[in-house]
């Protein structure tokens, strides 16, 4: 058998291919439908199929919907993708325009292609649910204390007018005081952030809510005060209890005025008695100028340092004459009963109160009752302190004796006193005690001798019962 030349090929494929159609059977049925016309009902069945395809494919893509879902949570369904995608985008631009800020959603919204056979597309339900359960964010800078996250801002160019305020309210603005230099004593940075816009602080806000760290409860209080509890965690780390703590120091020239004690000197004169004593040159305080360094901490002051002093008046010294010679014995001897009317509430040395040196002395009127001396005598020392209250002690020659607790005296050291004149009123000065709150606690001591009060334990105390009679 020969085979055909290979440039033969073609034709002879051809003649095959013409000879197999000619007796395919699509080549049959095209000549049987040759000059034939197809019967109305056929034509009929063929159009109601293609009306029923169309039909339930038109069903069928019907039931393709848009489903929103909120961080994998579906919210509904729509028809048109775009119609929701504008209301976002429109949602975003007005969100933007009230805090001033580039905001975006901080959840993940998605928009799936879905086939749901029973579903129902409803558009204002699905935005209603979108604008109730989006929350926003925004890209901000945290304001750092010490790399502790403390208070968002809208940029970094606000930190520094943080540190203004913040230094310019402990900065004193006094005549007589100059800063010298402030610092704040912790670091403050920032670092990127994504907060809710309505964190966002501004520098005055941010300036304000550290100013309170001193006070943790403050801080807290005035930071749920502007943001709530639950945006408060938000805005501060969960692990801190307050925002950090702020110190600002400053140091300060100051210029003071300021007096100069004067020195006390005394000359003495045997004429007096020892008990009387005059000023001779009253006594003057001087004044000079004092500028320290002051140092304060949230204005505070921690320390002062004395640089400089200058004089600008001396003081002048007090001269006090003082007599030296003892003070005349010129009591009777025979001891007055000093309050009358008053009797006994306390008596000398008793088991209830041991150590009771004298005896109290009441009287119903209480207080402003008067006050008799107990004898003539010299008043050797008349004053006010502690636990005696205003008190009087009058020397009589071999005896002293003593009134306290007055409410006033009007007596004066150096004084002479007769025998019965009134020389103070009956109080409850210095330390008192119970129903004898307004008395007299009255003592008799005996002198040692030299004529000279001086301290009390150097004369004696004696029951001053023993001298009256019952």
């Amino acid at each position: 058998m020969r085979f055909p030349n290979i440039r033969q090929w073609p034709a002879v494929l051809g003649k095959k291919l013409r000879r197999a159609y000619h007796y395919s059977e699509l080549r049959k049925l095209l000549l049987w439908l040759k000059g034939k016309t197809l019967h109305w009902a056929l034509y009929l069945a063929l159009a109601s199929f293609l009306a029923g395809a169309s039909l339930g494919l038109h069903f069928y893509l019907s039931q393709f919907f848009y489903v929103n879902s909120v961080e994998g949570r579906e919210v509904g369904m729509v028809r048109d993708a775009g119609e929701i995608e504008q209301f976002l985008t429109e949602l975003n631009e007005r969100c933007s325009s009230l805090y001033g800020m580039s905001v975006e959603p901080e959840q993940e919204i998605l928009l799936n292609r879905e086939y749901r056979f029973d579903g129902e597309a409803d558009a204002p339900a699905v935005k209603e649910a979108l604008r109730q359960q989006i929350t926003l964010k925004t890209e901000a800078v945290m304001l750092t204390v010490n790399w502790i996250p403390a208070i968002p801002l809208k940029s970094e160019e606000e930190i520094p007018a943080v540190i203004n305020l913040l230094t310019n309210a402990y900065t004193r603005q006094e005549s007589n005081v100059r800063l010298l230099e402030v610092k704040l004593v912790e670091e403050i940075a920032g670092m990127p952030c994504s907060v809710p816009p309505e964190a966002v602080c501004s520098a005055e806000e941010a300036a304000e809510f550290l100013l309170c760290g001193a006070n943790p409860e403050n801080s807290r209080l005035l930071l749920a005060s502007r943001h709530g509890e639950a945006l408060r965690e938000k805005v501060l780390p969960e692990t801190d209890e307050a925002l950090p703590a702020i110190h600002v120091q400053t140091v300060e020239e100051v210029k003071t005025v300021e007096a100069i004690p004067y020195d006390t000197s005394y000359t003495y004169n045997d004429k007096m008695w020892y008990a009387q004593s005059h000023v001779l040159i009253p006594g003057k305080a001087g004044k000079k100028e004092v500028t320290y360094h002051v140092t304060r901490e949230n204005g505070e002051e921690i320390s002062r340092e004395i640089v400089s002093q200058k004089v600008l008046q001396e003081p002048v010294t007090q001269v006090i004459e003082k007599g030296t010679s003892r003070a005349p014995a010129i009591g009777s001897g025979r001891f007055l009963w000093p309050v009358t009317g008053g009797f006994v509430t306390s008596g000398y040395r008793t088991a209830s109160r041991p150590g009771h040196t004298g005896v109290d002395i009441y009287h119903p009127k209480g207080r402003g009752t008067p006050i008799l001396a107990a004898d003539s005598g010299v008043v050797v020392e008349a004053g006010l302190k502690y636990p005696q209250g205003n008190y009087i002690v009058i020397y009589h020659g071999s005896y002293y004796t003593v009134y306290a607790h007055n409410s006033v005296n009007y007596v004066s050291t150096g004084a002479k006193v007769a025998r019965g004149q009134t020389i103070a009123l009956m109080g409850n000065t210095g330390r008192t005690f119970g129903r004898t709150g307004v008395h007299l606690h009255f003592e008799i001591r005996r002198c040692d001798g030299s004529g000279v009060w001086g301290y009390w334990s150097k004369n004696p105390a004696v029951n001053p019962l023993g001298f009256f009679k019952p």
